[in-house]
């Protein structure tokens, strides 16, 4: 049993680093595109890039995605915090398994339901870089899913170790 927790959390790290990766490649692509943008805009008659208006709308899907894989690593999206201090022993235990287990569910209903919609906006293209719409719907479908296994990683983690080894988050300490 004890590999099964270390492959849990093994996977949980490593969608962890691959999401603060796009969150640096995908920051940094947005303000290089976006400054770019501003300077050939002011600098030249033309008005700008014309792919720099599409651009950030492809990118910026990630960005938020990453960031919302790395709060649910941590236990910060959609928390219930007031609710588990509330609650003691395994009454709290038994409420955060519950809570992860509705937002396990709703996230992986998410992800089926933004590939089905990526199924039919990967039809329309953009009209300057000519890439399929799909792409937003298709980043929301992949980060659901990896929000549900670092959901499960971070469940599977209490249910081992305890209430005291849950990842808690702390903004002024979190890092990229």
């Amino acid at each position: 049993m004890s590999r099964f927790y270390f492959a849990v959390d093994w996977v949980a790290g490593i969608i962890v680093a691959f999401a603060r990766m796009v969150i640096i490649i995908s920051g940094i692509a947005l303000t290089v595109v976006t400054t770019a943008n501003v300077v050939v805009r002011y600098a030249s008659v033309s008005g700008g890039l014309s792919f720099a208006q599409e651009l950030p709308m492809l990118i910026f899907p990630w960005f938020i995605i990453a960031g919302i894989v790395i709060a649910a690593h941590a236990g910060g999206h959609m928390a219930v915090e007031w609710l588990y201090y509330r609650l003691h022993g395994r009454l709290r235990t038994t409420a955060l398994v519950v809570a992860n287990a509705i937002s396990i569910a709703a996230f992986l209903v998410l992800a089926y339901q933004a590939t089905l919609v990526a199924e039919i906006a990967a039809a329309e293209r953009s009209p300057v870089l000519q890439l399929p719409n799909s792409i937003g719907y298709y980043s929301l479908s992949v980060g659901a899913v990896l929000v549900s296994i670092v959901t499960i990683a971070a469940t599977t983690r209490v249910l081992r170790s305890g209430w005291d080894h849950r990842i808690a988050i702390k903004p002024e300490e979190m890092a990229l």
